[in-house]
């Protein structure tokens, strides 16, 4: 599968709140989720999603306009704010997060 930089963007932040879903850290029926094709291709551009987008504020952006294209509602901004800021924290300090949100599963 050959990918334009876009649809690298766009996976990585589909992958990423479908793993923030399976953590608990968001709702389970999250709109847009990758195919079972797609999962390794994920895996590949996570290991670098540092070199992928140009800085942090890119990444709201493009969850911003995908969220509101795929939801029939408006979603506050402080809602939306929280879920980039999880995304973020995915991608910046995955290790922390996936601890505390294992502690929290577990209690």
């Amino acid at each position: 599968m050959q990918l334009t930089i876009s649809e690298m963007k766009v996976m990585w932040i589909v992958g990423a709140t479908e793993r923030l879903a399976t953590l608990g850290l968001l709702s389970p029926d999250i709109p847009m989720k990758l195919t079972a094709d797609a999962v390794d291709y994920f895996i590949e551009i996570d290991n670098h999603r540092n070199l992928l987008f140009s800085n942090d504020f890119e990444i709201g952006q493009i969850f911003k306009v995908m969220a509101k294209a795929e939801s029939c509602e408006e979603v506050p901004d402080n809602v939306m704010n929280q879920i980039v800021e999880l995304i973020l924290e995915y991608k910046n300090n995955r290790t922390e997060l996936v601890k505390s949100a294992l502690s929290y599963q577990t209690m």
